[in-house]
């Protein structure tokens, strides 16, 4: 019988942390009304950890039903190609699958038992999340094989932690929290397109059609400084119309890290050390950039 421990590892832990971070900048954006208590806050958090956590579950579970991670010898482990808890029989497919369910059934009960405290301006964005955490990786939606659909579904996963964590401390939609929602979102989405490309050939089998497979090394470094850009652009939105602190400017202290990232993506593709390195430097700057956004708002109070 599988241990508490070895399920709690099959999550993927060391990728939650930038969720809580999401969470945390959630909380710490400026507002003068209603604020919830700690109790909620924190339960707030937990769900939201499970929903990442079982989208992670499901996501090695699909990827092992359509052959991804079973035919990938390019994996970057332990970055990409999956957990690997299913291929090296650690767990079965079925517990891993029912194990994901159970959180995210842990999301959706917990989550509406907060919205009865708090507000329902919730619930819709509980359901995007917990939609996207299901459509990402499993069919009909699958939409991990379809290119930009991937990446838009990734940012909108993301934002929804960072807009329901200002909501939840608002007790109202607080849609002032969009753009900076989305900021963090597309920065989460430049983490999945950098991971997919040790994946690309498994993935082509696979028939997923991700943004890596599509363009490969052409103009994937492209695409990764269109993303951060882009962030960067909602990001100032939020400074410039009063939702966040101006002192958050400093998290474009991260800008060299992404620079550099995208050049050796451009020059390097190809070359596993390299992408290794890309990959590990991609990580960093985006937990540093996240850090740094919410240090920004708390210094600026």
């Amino acid at each position: 019988m599988s241990s508490p421990k070895t399920f709690l590892l099959a999550t993927r832990p060391n990728f939650l942390l930038i969720t809580l971070l999401g969470c945390l900048i959630g909380l710490a954006i400026p507002g003068n009304t209603y604020t919830s208590n700690s109790f909620l806050s924190a339960l707030a958090i937990c769900i939201t950890l499970f929903a990442h956590a079982g989208a992670n579950l499901l996501n090695d579970y699909c990827d092992h039903r359509n052959g991804s991670d079973e035919n990938n010898s390019e994996r970057i482990s332990p970055y990409t190609g999956g957990s690997r808890f299913i291929q090296n029989k650690i767990l079965s497919a079925q517990q891993v699958h029912t194990f994901a369910w159970t959180l995210l059934f842990l999301t959706i009960t917990l989550g509406l038992y907060i919205c009865s405290q708090t507000t329902w301006a919730l619930l819709p964005i509980g359901l995007i999340g917990v939609l996207m955490a299901w459509g990402y990786s499993s069919a009909p939606l699958q939409l991990m094989s379809r290119g930009i659909w991937g990446v838009i579904a990734i940012a909108l996963a993301w934002s929804t932690v960072v807009v329901g964590m200002a909501s939840l401390k608002l007790g109202q939609f607080a849609d002032n929290a969009i753009p900076v929602s989305m900021a963090f979102g597309f920065m989460l989405a430049n983490v999945l397109l950098v991971n997919q490309i040790p994946d690309i050939n498994a993935d082509k089998a696979a028939g997923k059609i991700t943004i890596a497979v599509k363009y490969r090394s052409t103009s994937v470094w492209a695409w990764y400084l269109l993303i951060s850009l882009s962030a960067y652009t909602l990001q100032l939105i939020s400074i410039l119309n009063g939702s966040i602190p101006s002192f958050s400017v400093i998290t474009l202290t991260c800008i060299p890290g992404f620079i550099y990232c995208a050049i050796l993506l451009h020059r390097d593709l190809n070359k596993s050390g390299r992408l290794k390195l890309a990959i590990q430097v991609n990580l960093i700057i985006v937990h540093f950039y996240a850090i740094l956004l919410w240090i920004g708002m708390l210094l600026q109070k």
